[in-house]
């Protein structure tokens, strides 16, 4: 029994549990993050800034996402293991330890490098604003003045350079960042490509933040209209905010304040659309009153993006996707689930009070 306790090391001999200490106490530091947010929020301010510039450091160079590589690695290296093991070249002993103890450092990874600001003071409290009331008449008023500013932001088959919407962008967030309270620079936010792509399509999954090396993926499925203001919600990711209805927040204030004609147009018409969720529920009786205001070619707009997606959309994948995703937001302290990202909304609102101008 003494051997399953023991690993050498050349002429040493070290208990086999000592290679789980520094993952556990990690674990119990991740743990208290989760139970008291102003450490969290500590941690974020003052360590993710210097995390976020080594790994972006080390990861920018490569043009291709460094997630595919890990993924590929262990769809080849588990089962690859469990054969071995199989063939008795491996022990069972060896290849649970291994496994067990890829986890914990994995999990470790996800909350250090950028996870555990999942567990920081919400918007509100960081900021110092109030819950906004539910005001219908005021709502209505708030809906119909982004109806009017995205009227006015409409183009008719806008030019769409990629690297030129990245520039403008980078600026807007160079520009706006105290006003945001992020840090900056805080790294490389390059673009990169998956191989995930057709699968991301068929689930409906526009982009996403890898956390493991600090990389910004945006789905080039995305219709032009819709690809600056992902661009700017999963850069908001890289700067540390885990919360999707606080990205959406900011992937707003960047892009409506952009005189980017593409980008601009696409923060209205983002927005707008995440304002009419919440005005069929606040107003129905005026619901289809305030939204004839909305330009007939942005209609159309809206109706092309949801053909679209439909065409390429698997709906069990992505009714699957939806279920897991919502389970690891909820997981994550992010009650709402997948929900959450509507919640912008209210978070607008409290912008704009604190703000007291427009975008």
């Amino acid at each position: 029994m003494a051997n399953f306790f023991i690993m050498r090391t050349g002429k040493k001999r070290y208990p086999a549990f000592v290679k789980f200490v520094a993952p556990v106490v990690i674990l119990a530091f991740i743990f208290l993050c989760a139970r008291i947010p102003a450490l969290a929020e500590v941690y974020v301010q003052n360590c993710y800034p210097v995390i976020a510039a080594v790994l972006s450091f080390l990861t920018h160079w490569a043009p291709f996402s460094l997630l595919d590589v890990l993924i590929i690695l262990a769809v080849v290296l588990l089962p690859g293991s469990i054969v071995m093991m199989c063939m008795r070249r491996l022990s069972f002993r060896c290849w649970i330890n291994t496994f067990l103890l890829s986890v914990l450092w994995m999990i470790v990874w996800f909350y250090m490098a950028w996870g555990i600001g999942y567990f920081r003071p919400g918007f509100h409290e960081r900021f110092g604003v109030e819950h906004p009331r539910e005001d219908r008449e005021f709502f209505e008023a708030f809906a119909a003045r982004y109806i009017d500013s995205l009227n006015h932001a409409y183009i008719a088959d806008p030019h769409f350079d990629v690297e030129e919407i990245d520039r403008e962008i980078e600026a807007l967030y160079e520009k706006r960042h105290e006003s945001m309270r992020l840090p900056h620079p805080c790294g490389w936010r390059r673009t990169k490509k998956t191989l995930a792509e057709p699968l991301m399509t068929r689930m409906g999954v526009s982009g996403y933040f890898d956390p493991f090396f600090n990389e910004v993926h945006v789905n080039n499925y995305s219709l032009p209209i819709t690809y600056p203001y992902t661009l700017a919600h999963e850069k908001a990711h890289q700067f540390g905010i885990a919360g999707e209805a606080e990205c959406n927040l900011y992937a707003t204030v960047i892009c409506t304040s952009s005189v980017h004609p593409l980008v601009r147009y696409s923060g209205y018409l983002q927005t707008v659309s995440y304002l009419l969720g919440n005005l069929r529920k606040i107003s129905p009786d005026r619901y289809r009153e305030i939204t004839g205001q909305i330009d007939p070619r942005i209609m159309a707009d809206y109706r092309a993006i949801r053909e679209h997606w439909q065409k390429a959309l698997n709906p069990t994948l992505s009714a699957v996707q939806d279920q897991v995703y919502d389970a690891y937001l909820k997981t994550n302290k992010q009650q709402s689930g997948i929900l959450s990202y509507s919640e912008m909304v209210e978070l607008l609102v409290a912008w704009e009070t604190m703000n007291s101008t427009e975008f």
